[in-house]
């Protein structure tokens, strides 16, 4: 009873009053953005960093005078990393905000339930910008046409890894994955990489969305020792995967780790060091990651520069829900990843007659045939899955920090 009356609100919220018109953003002057995150629970950290790249470019874009005169505002809300929360926001933001666009949400989850609420706003020219997530359904029909994505899917990463693990020998992959949608994406794309070489996984293990750092993976750890694997995928967020990668260590398994973008590199690292010291073990050996962007140490990336440089600009000022943690100045892969998100966003802003009018940023959008954001590389979002990137970009882990791989141009993964 309680989801339909969730439901009728939204209804209600969406199609009360008159019949439905696009709506320009509510400030006259003020470009506004609305991005709901987990700033409480496992992906705070992650959540705080995408924020912080993101406002490092949005307060930048400010400096220099906004975007035809016009500043931007990024509204932030927690949702806990919980999909009712993610729905309510939302909600709020195209409707009471009136925000011009959301942008950045972060997680599977969440993202797949704000998908319906995108599609029940269709005639008010709703779109979600480059959302943290590699779920498959913001790239197909019916959604893809409320959604613009920078970053490659889940099945792109997952098969970067496969592939990496298959020219290493690595041929019997087991997979470890959170209980949701997010997990069942990492294992459907697992699943599908693995078909194609006439494999199947050996071995599957689940743990709950909420997991921390000090939970209990003893079992999740002897379930996948029990079909001997060359090596273990990992889809979840750093809390869960730092204490996967300890109790599954602890048991003595020396396989290599595949571990998604969602663990949020330098995020887990962190987690891992932590981890370490406690147990005694370097916990770093083993791991391969996938990232869905190039590095923030790239010298020749003038994005790369320039996020750094936006970083130490932005200091602390502007916190997000919950304030400010860890190192203002230091840049992560996952804070890229926002930075990047907003530069490319402006670059849609630009190209919009009124970047205020929401009826315009479809075609703002597809008119991007080939601009480069500072990353070396041609951005499109006039392909029909709305992706600007096809490159996973695999990295190990040494002294703290990701040291860069190979990079895999991903084709879709299906």
């Amino acid at each position: 009873m309680a989801k339909w009356l969730r439901v009728a609100a939204i209804l209600a919220l969406v199609f009360g009053g008159a019949v439905a018109r696009p709506c320009p953003a509510a400030e006259p002057g003020v470009i506004r953005l609305g991005m709901t995150a987990g700033f409480t629970g496992p992906t705070r950290a992650m959540a705080v960093e995408l924020y912080r790249g993101a406002m490092a470019m949005i307060d930048r874009l400010n400096r220099e005078g906004g975007i035809s005169g016009h500043k931007l505002e990024l509204l932030a809300a927690d949702d806990g990393y919980e999909p009712d929360p993610a729905i309510d926001n939302s909600v709020r933001f195209l409707d009471g905000d009136h925000v011009l666009a959301l942008f950045s949400a972060l997680g599977t989850p969440t993202v797949s339930r704000m998908l319906p609420v995108l599609r029940l706003h269709a005639a008010r020219e709703a779109r979600l910008f480059f959302p943290v997530t590699g779920l498959a359904a913001s790239r197909l029909p019916p959604y893809v046409d409320y959604v613009y994505n920078l970053r490659a899917s889940y099945r792109q990463e997952i098969e970067a890894l496969v592939t990496a693990f298959f020219q290493r020998g690595l041929t019997r992959l087991a997979i470890c994955h959170q209980a949701d949608a997010f997990g069942r994406s990492g294992w459907d794309g697992a699943g599908r990489a693995l078909a194609r070489r006439g494999r199947a996984l050996c071995g599957e293990a689940t743990f709950s969305r909420l997991a921390t750092a000090n939970e209990d993976m003893t079992a999740q750890a002897r379930i996948l020792a029990g079909c001997r694997p060359d090596a273990v995928l990992l889809v979840g967020p750093a809390p869960a995967c730092a204490a996967l990668v300890r109790d599954i260590r602890r048991e003595g398994l020396t396989m290599p780790l595949g571990l998604v973008s969602f663990s949020g590199g330098e995020i887990v690292l962190r987690e891992l060091a932590e981890q370490g010291r406690r147990t005694g073990i370097n916990l770093e050996d083993g791991l391969v990651f996938s990232q869905v962007i190039p590095s923030w140490r790239d010298d020749g990336l003038p994005a790369a520069r320039d996020y750094r440089r936006d970083l130490e600009a932005l200091g602390q000022r502007l916190p997000p829900p919950g304030g400010w943690i860890g190192n203002h100045a230091r840049g992560s892969a996952v804070g890229f990843e926002g930075y990047c998100n907003a530069r490319l966003l402006a670059a849609v802003l630009r190209a919009m007659p009124d970047p205020l009018d929401r009826r315009e940023l479809d075609a703002a959008a597809t008119s991007l045939t080939g601009v480069d954001i500072g990353l070396g590389l041609p951005l499109r979002l006039d392909d029909p899955d709305h992706q600007a990137l096809h490159r996973v970009y695999l990295s190990t882990a040494a002294g703290g920090e990701l040291v860069a791989l190979e990079t895999v141009s991903a084709d879709s993964g299906d």
